[in-house]
């Protein structure tokens, strides 16, 4: 029963792996948008897209990144689930209960993630509404 926890948390973490390039690319590309439309002189319509794309990139990682954290938090429970029906389970599994044993995915389990996506946000919105005095 532990294996084929592990497997499919393995398994998890691929999609885990696809979700944060995914969002990492969204982030470059609304800081791209961003950098290109400013250096063409974007109208007011634009800076609104620009920080509304830009809005949408930075909530889609913080999606990812609660899902990222539901496959460990859900897969601690199940090694917790099977200890507590009185299956042996081994010190690998014991120590995971112990590390990712939060009740549910929230922003503030990774602060260092929180903050990285906070900083992007400020890196995309600033120059659009402050720009650079040539």
């Amino acid at each position: 029963m532990e294996s084929e926890i592990w497997s499919t948390f393995s398994s998890l973490r691929i999609s885990s792996a696809v979700n944060g390039l995914t969002g990492l690319f969204a982030i470059w590309l609304a800081a791209r948008f961003a950098k290109i439309a400013m250096d063409r002189g974007a109208n007011m319509v634009a800076k609104v897209l620009l920080s509304t794309f830009a809005l949408c990139a930075i909530t889609i990682n913080g999606i990812f990144l609660m899902l990222a954290q539901s496959v460990f938090i859900n897969t601690s429970k199940a090694f917790s689930g099977i200890k507590d029906a009185g299956t042996a389970i081994s010190l690998s599994a014991e120590n995971f209960i112990t590390t990712y044993s939060a009740n549910e995915p929230g922003l503030m389990n990774t602060p260092v993630c929180s903050l990285f996506l906070v900083i992007a946000l400020v890196i995309i919105l600033l120059p659009i509404w402050v720009p650079a005095k040539k």
